[in-house]
């Protein structure tokens, strides 16, 4: 699986209610999928770091950048 296929897979599964963003929840969800529970508390400082418009949301490109960074 290349790097784009595994965003659009991670945004299928955790953009739930499918209005194309991850809401802060959203986001809380997929980074304890991603690094479990003790990435918990570093949750809210990696949303802020990515959510590069300051919308309250993480696009599919914030995302991308996101992967990119902590090489997933």
């Amino acid at each position: 699986m290349d790097r784009e296929e595994l965003i659009n897979e991670l945004f299928a599964e955790f953009d739930t209610n499918r209005d194309g963003v991850l809401s802060r929840g959203e986001f809380v969800d997929l980074v304890k999928y991603l690094i479990g529970e003790h990435g918990m508390g570093v949750s809210s400082k990696i949303f802020e770091e990515f959510d590069a418009n300051h919308d309250g949301r993480i696009s599919r490109d914030e995302l991308r950048e996101l992967v990119i960074q902590y090489a997933l």
